[in-house]
């Protein structure tokens, strides 16, 4: 009897040390940044330069550096001249974090779309030319929580609770 209360005193103890695993400590410890799908699919919009916020990966075609700022858009610069970067636009892109470059033709990776954009340097004009929908699964929040969005709505980023 005395070795089943002192086994069981360890397990109770032990166990209060491991991490829960329901979702509710999950969803506790990050929250989904949501938008509509008919917002989000209207949410690339090019802007005056601001400044990069949290700097992810850098692409370089021709005379253009694109920047991601993690979940936000890309910041383009002219690249023309390496040593003196200068910053043009920022391309808004809700949560983007990727892009590639055929020709003129720019592939983002928005959430969970994959969207074709054209974007002339001389006029500094862009065009969304194609929106492929549901490419991609939704974010997952940093912890690997996948979050339960609604039919309508997209996942663009994940925010820490405090």
């Amino acid at each position: 009897m005395k070795k089943t209360v002192l086994l069981l005193l360890i397990i109770s103890a032990f166990s209060s040390c491991l991490r829960p695993t329901n979702d509710d400590w999950e969803e506790k410890q990050y929250k989904p940044v949501l938008l509509q799908r008919s917002v989000f699919e209207k949410s690339i919009v090019l802007e005056n330069p601001q400044p990069i916020l949290k700097s992810g990966k850098i692409y370089i075609k021709g005379d253009l550096m694109f920047i991601n700022d993690i979940n936000k858009g890309f910041h383009v610069y002219d690249y023309s001249d390496p040593k003196n970067p200068i910053l043009l636009q920022f391309i808004k892109a809700p949560g983007a974090t990727d892009l590639a470059i055929i020709d003129d033709i720019i592939y983002i990776n928005q959430a969970v779309d994959l969207v074709t954009i054209t974007y002339n340097s001389a006029t500094k004009k862009m065009d969304i030319t194609n929106r492929n929908k549901n490419v991609f699964p939704q974010k997952r929040s940093p912890n690997g929580f996948y979050g339960n969005p609604k039919e309508n709505e997209i996942i663009i980023d994940w925010k820490e609770n405090k």
